[in-house]
């Protein structure tokens, strides 16, 4: 999931393939996260990745990596739960 983060927002970076990545960005994240267990659009977790899109659209907040921050939380959230 790290490696999809992480070219969504490499992607984004390039203002005519911005909205398209962003998209696929979104969807094989969304596939990912279901086959691992880790799903972004769970009810707990959709305002942060819905905040995610926002931000993405932002033309200098963009150069954050927000794709890869919001699945570290989501892992990290994951793990703890299970752990306790």
């Amino acid at each position: 999931m790290y490696a999809i983060a992480v070219m969504g927002d490499i992607l984004s970076a390039i203002p005519i393939v911005n909205i398209m990545s962003n998209f696929v960005t979104a969807v094989a994240l969304g596939i990912a996260g279901s086959h691992t267990g880790v799903s972004l659009y769970s009810s707990e977790r959709i305002a942060g990745t819905l905040a995610v899109m926002i931000v993405e659209t932002i033309p200098f907040v963009k150069i954050v990596p927000s794709w890869t921050i919001r699945v570290y939380f989501a892992k990290k959230g994951t793990q703890e739960s299970e752990a306790g």
